[in-house]
């Protein structure tokens, strides 16, 4: 059976969550559930492969397993019974130290990413009295996720990078008084960014969280900032994307309430609000947000970035 626009992005991650409750020794998972879903992914699995990306081993572990069971039978030849899904479980238990090992090896890197984060943060959080920190989520719309793979998806967010450098460079031009008085760009006055992308656990949806650190001398209006760089991300995907604005007055209140607002602007002088923007930017950069890593990415690709700390 296979499911229609069923996309490689969808197919991966439910391949990679079906492998990780099979090793996970803390999850419970019946051989019928398993059975159920090697009938439904393990076709689309194999016809959707692309040797030209880079996959997680969670995926390479469970072509192989499959190999073992399967040998060179064609793909719809193939009916998971029990007695094939138990063979197929016991090739698979093979990879269970190398699945804690893939988790540990995920959480250090992660972690790696959270003290440069951490000391790109502090660089301007003591640098200026005030920042303007915006968070934004960009993301594809559910109905047009299955015509964006993951290639596609990383132009965008680099074509949305070049607009941050794009708007600095109109900066420059406007303080040299090359550029004539008119509408500040998105990332005009943007001191500092860092980016993340990820990929849904349900539905494979690939998603890039985004932290924007505005001068607060320059900048007050965060929700618009928000509003404006969502606008800029749907102009960029041709409509097919969407954004989540996380400087909404609902949030920062449910923040501020909870004693953890870390968004809008933050003084440099008021160390509960610095605490809090470094724990906002650094849910980038969460060990324990396995799941949600990329399962294939192109080679030269990178998932995490943030800006450089100025030399001077």
């Amino acid at each position: 059976m296979i499911i229609p626009n069923l996309s490689h992005e969808v197919v991966v991650a439910k391949v990679d969550k079906l492998v990780s409750d099979i090793l996970n020794p803390n999850t419970r998972i019946s051989i019928q559930q398993i059975s159920e879903q090697l009938n439904l992914y393990y076709q689309p699995m194999t016809l959707l492969y692309d040797n030209d990306l880079v996959y997680v081993n969670s995926i390479k572990w469970f072509i192989g397993s499959c190999h073992i069971v399967c040998g060179y039978c064609y793909p719809h030849e193939i009916i998971w019974d029990e007695a094939m899904t138990q063979r197929f479980l016991d090739a698979l238990k093979f990879y269970q130290y190398e699945y804690a090992t893939a988790m540990t090896d995920f959480a250090f890197q992660e972690q790696r990413n959270s003290q440069s984060l951490n000391k790109y943060m502090s660089y301007f959080l003591e640098k200026y009295a005030r920042v303007l920190i915006v968070r934004v989520d960009v993301k594809i719309k559910v109905e047009f996720a299955h015509l964006v793979d993951i290639e596609t998806f990383n132009g965008f967010v680099n074509q949305l990078m070049e607009t941050i450098q794009r708007d600095r460079e109109i900066e420059k031009k406007r303080k040299a008084g090359k550029v004539a008085d008119k509408d500040k760009g998105s990332f005009e006055d943007l001191r500092g960014y860092a980016w993340a992308i990820e990929q849904g656990v349900d539905n494979g949806g690939l998603h890039c969280h985004l932290v924007l650190i505005y001068n607060g001398d320059k900048r007050q209006h965060d929700w618009f900032l928000g509003e404006a760089v969502g606008k800029k991300w749907v102009e960029i995907t041709g409509g097919l994307g969407w954004h989540n604005n996380g400087n909404t007055t609902e949030r920062k209140r449910h923040y501020e309430r909870q004693g953890t607002l870390g968004i809008g602007m933050i003084h440099g002088n008021n160390p509960l609000e610095v605490k809090n923007a470094i724990y906002a930017a650094l849910y980038l950069t969460r060990p324990d947000k396995y799941e949600q890593r990329l399962k294939a990415w192109t080679p030269s690709m990178r998932s995490f970035g943030r800006g450089i700390i100025p030399k001077n």
